[in-house]
């Protein structure tokens, strides 16, 4: 509850003396009051910065197991000698490869065909002879009965059949024609027949019937119906784009682009969290006392085997205030076998350098995390604060209306009192006009 104010409004001479009493005395009964808003404030200003500081543990930790999943995967990336033919990408491969794509005979194709014939009346023009017709889509037919017999009610009833195809209306100079499109690619059976139990006509062409990715990889003929191809080579994804009578080549080696950039997004965002630990209102905080320590371990930490053992040697460095810095140049000249070495002191998002995520989530866990612990626990502190301002609050509107009560009795006694002496003045000054002739001086 909030303190509400009272102005006195008094009948004597001294109205403005005994407000001046009634607002000192509201100020002192309110320093309590005060000093728990400001020791509310700063538990509030500290969950506040656990806030920030849980979220810059989290992105250190995201960025530590980006670096073992890096590391783990040895950095693989996968290039096409044409991805106009074949585009390549790895999903989980870790050993340098290549393959070869003999030669690409076609790309999956959707089957679509159109009528035969055209129709001058998209709505009036009938489309068949008896009404009722048969869409084949593979080896599965649907067989309907037009509900009416023009091209818009057989179009509207083959979307209807759920056939996996879509039907439209091709209007052109000539006439309007009926489209009919598989909704996925590969080499099927599309047509459609007008009375399917006598003459059996299809009224659709046959020259666009959907072709399958036709390809040969390391001298194996493939056949499929879709263009990415995801279950021959364990870990890699390559999609078929277009057909080539020239070899393609698949090659998956390690990317040192890929670890200098997960190296870099290390560096941002280890300096994010240290330069939140530096002292300040979280000094003495348990969680920042123990995230200090483990930002310690992480850059001291070394490998005894291999050419690469610190962090140095992949060419971060610190300064005396213990931000660090990559160096470009020096991850540049690391060769082929310390680049090797450098994901074994990787490790994974578990082990060795990357596994130091595992420490950190620990503390940004939003649900058991010790951060999150923290700021429950200040969540508590903050309601106790604002209880004890609130009972302080009341006990303050209590005094403060009592306390005016009696000063507005003092003011309306101290009034009459005013009223009384003037009287009396008028009275002696009446008498000395009489006695003297004069006015006297009043007491």
């Amino acid at each position: 509850m909030s303190l509400s104010p009272l102005t006195f409004t008094g009948v004597s001479q001294f109205s403005s003396d005994l407000q001046t009493i009634l607002d000192r005395a509201v100020q002192i009964a309110q320093i309590p009051v005060k000093a728990l808003q400001n020791k509310d404030a700063d538990v509030l200003q500290q969950k506040a910065l656990l806030g920030g500081l849980n979220s810059a543990v989290s992105d250190l930790a995201g960025s530590l197991v980006s670096l073992g999943t890096t590391a783990s995967n040895r950095a693989l990336g996968a290039t096409s000698s044409n991805p106009a033919a074949a585009a390549v990408a790895v999903t989980g491969a870790k050993t340098p490869t290549s393959y070869t794509i003999n030669s690409i005979t076609s790309a999956a194709t959707a089957a679509s065909e159109r009528t035969v014939a055209s129709f001058a009346d998209s709505s009036a023009t009938p489309v068949s002879a008896t009404g009722t017709m048969t869409l084949a889509v593979g080896a599965q037919s649907y067989t309907f009965t037009l509900t009416d017999n023009n091209l818009v009610a057989l179009r509207d009833q083959i979307n209807s059949l759920g056939a996996y195809v879509t039907a439209s209306i091709l209007t052109t100079s000539v006439g309007n024609y009926l489209s009919v499109a598989a909704d996925s690619t590969g080499r099927t059976n599309l047509q459609l027949f007008d009375d399917p139990a006598g003459a059996n006509t299809n009224l659709l062409t046959n020259t666009g019937q959907g072709t399958n990715a036709v390809f040969q990889l390391n001298g194996i003929d493939i056949s499929q119906p879709g263009n990415v191809v995801n279950n021959v080579i364990p870990g890699v994804t390559f999609t078929i784009a277009a057909s080539s009578a020239a070899p393609v080549t698949l090659s998956l080696a390690s990317d040192r682009g890929q670890l200098s950039s997960a190296l870099e997004d290390f560096v941002t965002r280890y300096n994010s969290l240290q330069s939140q630990l530096k002292p300040g209102v979280l000094s003495g905080d348990t969680a920042v006392m123990q995230l200090q320590n483990v930002l310690r371990q992480i850059v001291s930490y070394r490998t005894s085997s291999g050419s690469v053992k610190t962090l140095a040697d992949l060419g971060i460095e610190f300064n005396s205030t213990g931000q660090a810095s990559f160096n470009q140049n020096t991850f540049d000249g690391l060769t082929d076998t310390q680049i090797s070495d450098a994901f074994q002191y990787l490790g994974s998002t578990t082990t060795g350098l990357g596994g130091f995520s595992t420490s950190l989530s620990q503390f940004s866990d939003p649900i058991s995390g010790l951060i999150k612990m923290e700021q429950d626990g200040i969540d508590r502190t903050d309601r106790s604060f604002q209880d004890q301002i609130d009972t302080l609050n009341d006990r303050i509107n209590v005094m403060q209306k009592s306390l005016a009560a009696r000063l507005h009795a003092a003011d309306a006694l101290l009034a009459g009192l005013q009223s009384q002496q003037q009287e009396l003045n008028s009275t002696l000054q009446s008498l000395s006009l009489v006695l003297y002739g004069k006015n006297q001086t009043p007491f």
